[in-house]
């Protein structure tokens, strides 16, 4: 996992602020290039929702995960933090009052079936207690963020509002990685090198915006299959590029996983009308649609 990689060469809030500063710098600075002089520009509304916004994905959802694979295993940390779907349902349903249909919920229970067969856990009973809190926490985190996204005032574009929540949040990890003395506790290797690199210029620029978009443009648990649906692309990646072996459960893993997508995506259950201030601005300007996931997502989902 390229997370437990970087997390051997330096602290997790040094190189989760290091990873989102300098994607967030790269995507915003090309962004208003893009723009020109007559390009709208983020508003004060606008950076604070991106800080309250990033600030439950990135830094609690993202941060959480790296902080948790300090005490547990890559694959536990991955399952735990998989349950993120499910809480963002839940909190649809239980706080907004969105309807959630019997496929979406069938889904649900495929996808985390799915998940457990893929990554079957050993060792569960020695589970370290804080890892454990900070996984879980993280999930919670990353649905709020995720379900909330869609109604505050951000950017337009998907890809100004991404640059918007990685600066924000890159600012808040650097001070708490500051806070907590992690700048003396650097042991740079080239292998920690390249995976964050791998981190910033894939996982980031590239999956963090689609999932910004896909948030603002699909219901909750459509957008949130990206957590169930990356582990299968991480290992048909790692099955087509590296040779690494794929057993007969890791095949029928994926079949369920899948399933269990295919079941949200399909389900014609309408949310209830989301009372966003970016839905005005969506209608006139509708954005490009961008078709990938995320395979990092396992490392940091």
């Amino acid at each position: 996992a390229a997370i437990k990689i970087v997390l051997e060469a330096m602290p997790p809030f040094l190189a989760l602020a290091i990873r989102w500063t300098v994607a967030g710098t790269i995507l915003y600075t090309w962004a208003m290039r893009r723009e020109g002089r007559s390009g709208e520009r983020p508003t004060v509304e606008q950076w604070k929702s991106a800080l309250f916004i990033g600030g439950m994905v990135i830094v609690g959802g993202i941060g959480g995960v790296a902080f948790a694979e300090q005490f547990l295993p890559s694959g536990i940390a991955a399952l735990l933090v998989s349950t993120a779907p499910v809480w963002a349902v839940l909190i649809s349903r239980g706080v907004l009052h969105e309807e959630v249909s019997w496929g979406t919920a069938a889904g649900l229970v495929f996808g985390l079936v799915g998940m457990v067969l893929l990554l079957r856990p050993v060792g569960t009973e020695h589970l370290n207690p804080l890892g454990t809190g900070a996984a879980l926490a993280a999930a919670v985190l990353w649905a709020v963020g995720s379900v909330y996204a869609p109604r505050v005032s951000l950017p337009k574009r998907a890809v100004v509002s991404a640059s918007l929540q990685m600066l924000a949040s890159g600012a808040v990890l650097l001070v708490a990685a500051l806070a907590a003395g992690e700048v003396s506790r650097i042991h740079w290797t080239w292998r920690a090198g390249m995976a964050l690199a791998y981190l910033t210029f894939f996982s980031s620029l590239f999956g963090f915006v689609i999932y910004i978009w896909l948030l603002e443009e699909f219901p909750i648990a459509v957008a949130s299959t990206v957590a169930y649906a990356a582990p299968v692309v991480a290992v048909l990646v790692g099955w087509g590029l590296l040779g690494e072996p794929v057993t007969q459960r890791t095949v029928w893993a994926m079949g369920v996983i899948l399933s269990g997508v295919a079941l949200m995506i399909t389900s014609r259950t309408q949310p209830s009308p989301r009372p966003s201030a970016q839905s005005a601005h969506r209608a006139q300007v509708p954005e490009p649609a961008l078709l990938a996931l995320d395979p990092a997502c396992c490392d940091a989902p």
